[in-house]
């Protein structure tokens, strides 16, 4: 007689309720920021648009609840440095914006499909921008900001382990707009810039 068979080994089912922290790494692109210069009430033209990119990259720390079986509701928020900008020379007016830091807190609202989360994302979004311009080389405008604005996105991620998971994530960041300069000299500032970033977190 042969002995009895072994069961099978059954592998509970990945949950991605938990704390988690982590690392991100990415870039934003394609900001378009038109710059048109006013003097007082007069609008003196339109010189150009700023639109910024670069480099950002940073950490994230969230908290992730799954319900129904596949259902995954979660907050994160995330801080960057970053170097996100762009300078545009026209008709004498040099103009230049950068983002230099900025940060999110989002609820997040994902699918899990075992240990793959589609998700998306969109909350608050906050930075500084330093914003410049010059005529005919004299300096004009030199204006910072921290601004409060707003975020949208979605991603995929993936647990590679019961512990260590990796995603993949697009943000739309908008700065909303606020006046750089004085009554001699100013213009509408709008930042905002699209994201793309790579990310590696550890699930407590």
């Amino acid at each position: 007689m042969s002995p009895p068979s072994e069961p099978p080994v059954v592998q509970s089912a990945f949950s991605w309720t938990g704390f988690y922290l982590g690392a991100n790494v990415g870039g934003g692109f394609a900001g378009d920021d038109s710059v048109g210069m006013h003097s007082g009430d007069a609008h003196l033209g339109d010189f150009g648009s700023v639109d910024v990119s670069g480099f950002a990259g940073g950490g994230q720390i969230g908290y992730n609840f799954q319900f129904d079986n596949n259902w995954v509701i979660g907050l994160e928020a995330d801080f960057q440095g970053a170097d996100i900008s762009d300078s545009v020379s026209e008709g004498g007016i040099r103009t230049s914006s950068k983002i230099d830091w900025y940060g999110t807190v989002r609820p997040r609202v994902g699918y899990a499909l075992d240990r793959t989360l589609i998700y998306g994302t969109g909350g608050l979004a906050y930075g500084h921008i330093d914003y410049k311009a010059s005529v005919g080389g004299v300096k004009a405008i030199d204006d910072d900001k921290t601004k409060v604005g707003w975020v949208l996105g979605a991603g995929v991620e993936h647990a590679f382990t019961d512990h260590l998971t990796a995603k993949v994530e697009y943000q739309y960041v908008n700065f909303d707009h606020f006046n750089a300069g004085d009554s001699a000299l100013w213009t509408k500032a709008t930042p905002d810039f699209h994201s793309i970033r790579v990310g590696l977190n550890y699930k407590f």
